[in-house]
């Protein structure tokens, strides 16, 4: 079993998103503390963190292996979560 920690940003931007996709994305959070090797998670490139593809929305996520920690830091509709 796995501790996952959700930003409030997250928590917040989760409240606006429409109802379809926001328990398609609270049913993949709830998956982290479950099962995290079965979902889309990828590292990044060119910076540090992991994502997790869940429809049009992608989570970005810190993973601490050693703690079985994930840190759940932003959630953004997939053409804008890797601009800067």
């Amino acid at each position: 079993m796995w501790t996952v920690n959700v930003d409030k940003a997250v928590d917040k931007r989760l409240k606006k998103i429409p109802n379809p996709d926001r328990e398609r994305i609270q049913q993949a959070i709830y998956d982290l503390e479950t099962n995290p090797e079965q979902l889309d998670i990828k590292p990044l490139v060119g910076r540090e963190g992991y994502r997790l593809k869940v429809g049009g929305w992608r989570l970005l996520l810190d993973i601490y292996e050693d703690e079985k920690t994930i840190f759940v830091y932003l959630l953004a509709s997939r053409g804008d979560v890797y601009k800067k």
